[in-house]
């Protein structure tokens, strides 16, 4: 039986993306990568850069902690299972934002994927 639509969790989104676009996610995960570096190296222009935010920026930051560490931790294991793992519990918030940063900076907004991202995530 499937599930209805807002009854899917961001997990559940997340494996549903990962089926579609299997060969988006490794570079996808490169990109939430390299991204969270960069907010972790200059936390001021991090801080600058965020707009209307669910919680304080130093929430924001342990968040964009959590899922540098898990990205850096297990690269080299199977890609699909860190994308979903990416979107457990509040992680999803901070993927979340990486992942729309990803669409509208790399994806043309008629693009499979950027359609796919809006649908389940915005």
């Amino acid at each position: 039986m499937m599930n209805r639509y807002p009854d899917l969790s961001n997990t559940r989104r997340a494996a549903i993306l990962c089926q579609l676009f299997e060969a988006e996610i490794p570079a996808l995960l490169g990109f939430m990568a390299s991204r969270s570096q960069e907010h972790l190296a200059d936390p001021q222009t991090f801080q600058k850069q965020c707009k209307l935010r669910l919680f304080g920026f130093e929430r924001w930051l342990a968040l964009a902690k959590q899922v540098n560490n898990q990205l850096h931790r297990y690269q080299r294991k199977d890609a699909r299972k860190l994308f979903v793992s990416l979107f457990e519990g509040y992680k999803a918030c901070y993927s979340g934002q990486l992942l729309s940063e990803y669409v509208k900076e790399f994806k043309p907004t008629g693009s499979r994927f950027s359609i796919a991202v809006r649908l389940l995530f915005m």
